[in-house]
């Protein structure tokens, strides 16, 4: 079924994103289109399982300090190109804290705290240079090839979302079918039952108490934070040929390889 959510044992929030509707009675291709959480604790039976999903292309948007401490487990058997943050981009000290991280740590004590920093995090991405390079080079890559692609960050939702949103807009996928994607990670993960979990897991990690509460906003999706991304975004077209600085050419072929 288009959207369907699928089963990993140690990967988080994984799907096909593929299968929407888009004008002219056609649509987005399924089984080449996936998206999810990071890749650092696979079992081999989840390796066995992304070997059968033949993945060509990992886009990997997290930081170099997530790089380093969670590295995507790579295998004779998976071993697909992977495209990440070039240095000039990415953060020079592997051992320091990405922005989110430093965040938590430092500044977030109350639901609201999270709620503005997810807000504020949208509403930059869509023209931070790292993130307008990294998709752009990957949309081109895509473009040429029309390698099946694994899109992720740390856990499928933020930066994964804005670069899907992204994705589909380019399609023609129309916008409630595009939000309603980016919402579907309420159904592949359910955040009361592990809330709690995370935030032992942060307080034991970070030395310092968080209240699972304070961490909701933090952990979830919400359409106003994707709201925020899309309204810097404004129309697809300009912002692909402008900002990411895709051509013509570069846009007909992805939607030859990824429509039909």
């Amino acid at each position: 079924m288009p959207h369907r959510i699928l089963k990993f044992d140690n990967v988080l929030n994984v799907r096909d994103f593929g299968g929407h509707e888009i004008a002219g009675g056609r649509k987005v291709v399924l089984g080449k289109l996936f998206r999810g959480a990071q890749l650092s604790k696979m079992a081999q039976n989840d390796i066995e399982k992304f070997v059968d999903l033949r993945i060509d292309l990992i886009v990997d948007l997290r930081y170099l300090p997530e790089r380093k401490r969670q590295a995507t487990v790579l295998t004779t058997e998976f071993s697909p190109k992977v495209m990440a943050f070039l240095a000039e981009h990415d953060q020079k000290d592997s051992d320091a804290l990405a922005p989110h991280e430093a965040f938590a740590i430092r500044e977030l004590h109350t639901a609201d705290d999270a709620f503005r920093y997810m807000l504020g995090s949208y509403e930059k991405r869509p023209h931070d240079p790292g993130f307008v390079d990294l998709c752009a080079r990957s949309l081109r890559q895509m473009s040429r090839t029309g390698d099946s692609v694994y899109v992720h960050c740390a856990a499928g939702k933020d930066r994964t979302g804005t670069f899907c949103a992204i994705f589909l807009m380019l399609m023609g996928v129309r916008a409630d079918d595009v939000m309603a994607e980016y919402m579907r990670t309420q159904q592949a993960i359910d955040l009361d039952l592990v809330l709690s979990m995370i935030a032992m897991k942060m307080s034991e990690r970070y030395g310092r108490q968080f209240a699972p509460e304070a961490l909701r906003p933090y952990f979830d999706v919400a359409p106003d934070y994707l709201h925020k991304s899309l309204q810097k975004i404004g129309n697809i077209e300009t912002y692909a040929r402008e900002v990411l600085h895709l051509d013509d050419d570069t846009l007909v072929k992805l939607k030859a390889h990824y429509t039909k």
